[in-house]
């Protein structure tokens, strides 16, 4: 009977090209396809998705309308096997590995507890005209998914097979909106890639969440379950209509005393770096080293600071344009050695190019002025590689060749970073904060060396106001509710960027007045000084490897 049933039904979408989406909803309802009607799936859950002919329906839909051929939002292995390896969701992270860090959050909540997290909604630049999108860090790092109008909402349940259920809603499969946004991933694809047990319609989140945490769900659960869940913009997040009708559906329903703050805890995980993560993070500073050292070449008096941005940014792309052409369906390794990667980055954030006295402003990126012959140029910039962060500063002499004060300056400032650098592991029991605090002390005494007299509180209060480090990862100012009074631990990453800026005041020596200089890298904190990796070694440092890069 259902053989029978499923057959009408395919003859029909054949006759009448219903989406193979329609058919799933009809089955699973057990309605009739209704002729002449749109139909979209409406729920979807994990136990639908097979080998069987239902799986095999449900991908017609993607060979009916050309606008919707890739059928995904974002490259997966299906679409881009030369991006994304066979086990993974997005480029180097592996699904167990999604999986196990949505496990570990869970296990740490009391039993019962539900979890809410937002996808970033569309930035516009102007009515019509939007950003490019960036997902929410935290919402990418549990799911990998990288389309706006998204929520994800996890369920502690011990009954469950794997300690928990997860139910996402995101925007379904519509062609006539794909005709002019770009494909969705779907329903289905929430489901099959990326590890949902029921993917939901994102206009149905409304009627869960009231499901969830209305009527008497704290005596039916009992115990300190809470509802984990970040709602304002104090730690960097933005609101949605979404996030902002769970706020108004808690405080109707008294439950303010349920919830807890969700970022801190997934923040304590990102902190400390997988594997993978070190690896995607390594390759975005490969790429950065590469772009610096072709915005070096390319750097001559006369040009204009947004000129050699933009050097950097086509350098940055051409350097994960590989010799080889792709598709792959092994690992990430022979992904990595094939085809063209550059869809895989893009800036990390705005950049620095500050030439002269420009470089006396800590985050000048206007990038407008000409740079002169006898002047250094500040340039902090850094690529992106899916979805992780690089984070560098190089100053090199705009004509090629530093001149006695700025080399004597540069050195000295070379010498703290280089020190930093050795304490950033676990054996040193520092943390950054403790790095910072004598990070002050040691250019007191470099400076000192070249002619200075000053204390900390000169320091401090005038030639470097910054701090020397920040946590990095998927983004440049990595979990920002992360103490930097933390010790050090494995597998963090941090910058190390010490600078001096030297002002026009006669306190301080006349030859170094006007210079500005920041050098900074990043770095994987080691157990041991030994284990201690610099990923941005690659890009040229010292002077004598600058100059040897310029003159080339």
């Amino acid at each position: 009977m259902a053989q029978r049933a499923v057959g009408a039904c395919f003859t029909h979408i054949k006759q009448r090209r219903h989406s193979a989406f329609g058919l799933c909803s009809a089955l699973q309802s057990g309605r009739a396809l209704q002729t002449g009607r749109q139909l979209t799936l409406r729920c979807l859950h994990a136990s639908s998705i097979g080998h069987g002919i239902l799986a095999g329906l449900l991908q017609t839909a993607k060979s009916k309308n050309p606008i919707t051929t890739q059928w995904y939002g974002q490259a997966v292995h299906e679409t881009h096997p030369e991006l994304v390896a066979k086990d993974e969701t997005t480029p180097g992270i592996a699904r167990s590995e999604y999986e196990q860090r949505r496990r570990q959050l869970v296990e740490n909540l009391p039993d019962g507890s539900v979890v809410f997290l937002f996808g970033a909604p569309m930035h516009f630049v102007s009515p019509h005209v939007f950003h490019e999108y960036r997902q929410d860090s935290d919402f990418y790092y549990l799911t990998g998914w990288n389309e706006p109008d998204s929520a994800v909402v996890l369920e502690k349940n011990k009954h469950a097979s794997r300690g928990y259920t997860m139910t996402m809603f995101v925007r379904p499969k519509e062609p006539e909106k794909e005709l002019w946004e770009g494909p969705r991933s779907g329903l289905e694809a929430a489901v099959s890639i990326f590890g949902a047990d029921e993917a939901r319609p994102i206009d149905e989140l409304g009627k869960h969440a009231m499901k969830l945490v209305a009527g008497d769900r704290g005596r039916a659960v009992g115990g300190d379950w809470g509802i984990y869940v970040d709602l304002d913009s104090e730690h960097g997040l933005t609101p949605s209509s979404h996030s902002d009708a769970l706020g108004k559906l808690l405080r109707r329903e008294r439950l303010g005393s349920r919830v807890r703050q969700l970022t801190t805890l997934v923040q304590r995980a990102r902190l400390i770096k997988s594997p993978s993560e070190i690896s995607l993070m390594r390759e975005a500073n490969r790429i950065s080293a590469v772009a610096f050292a072709e915005t070096m070449r390319t750097c001559r008096p006369g040009l204009c600071e947004a000129t050699l941005q933009a050097t950097f940014e086509y350098a940055s792309r051409m350097s994960l344009v590989g010799p080889g052409k792709g598709g792959s369906t092994g690992s990430a390794s022979d992904i990595s050695a094939s085809a063209d990667r550059s869809p895989l980055t893009r800036p990390a954030y705005v950049p620095v190019f500050a030439s002269g006295e420009h470089a006396l402003c800590m985050h000048y990126v206007q990038n407008q002025g000409r740079i002169k012959d006898g002047e250094l140029i500040l340039v902090d910039a850094g690529a992106e590689y899916a979805a992780y962060a690089s984070d560098l500063t190089r100053t090199f002499p705009v004509g090629g060749k530093f001149s006695g004060p700025q080399r004597d300056l540069y050195s000295a400032l070379l010498s703290v970073q280089e020190q930093m650098i050795k304490l950033c592991h676990v054996g040193s029991g520092f943390s950054l904060n403790e790095i910072h605090r004598l990070s002050t002390s040691v250019l007191v005494s470099e400076l000192k060396q070249i002619g200075f007299h000053v204390s900390v509180r000169d320091i401090d209060r005038h030639l470097c106001p910054h701090h020397i480090s920040h946590y990095l990862g998927m983004d440049v100012h990595d979990t920002i509710d992360m103490t930097r009074s933390r010790q050090l631990e494995c597998n963090m990453v941090v910058t190390v960027e010490p600078g001096v800026y030297v002002p026009y005041d006669a306190k301080f020596p006349k030859a170094f007045q006007g210079i500005g200089i920041r050098i900074e890298d990043d770095i994987v904190v080691g157990k041991t000084e030994a284990d201690i990796e610099n990923l941005s070694r690659h890009a040229p440092k010292t002077v004598s490897e600058i100059e040897a890069c310029m003159s080339r």
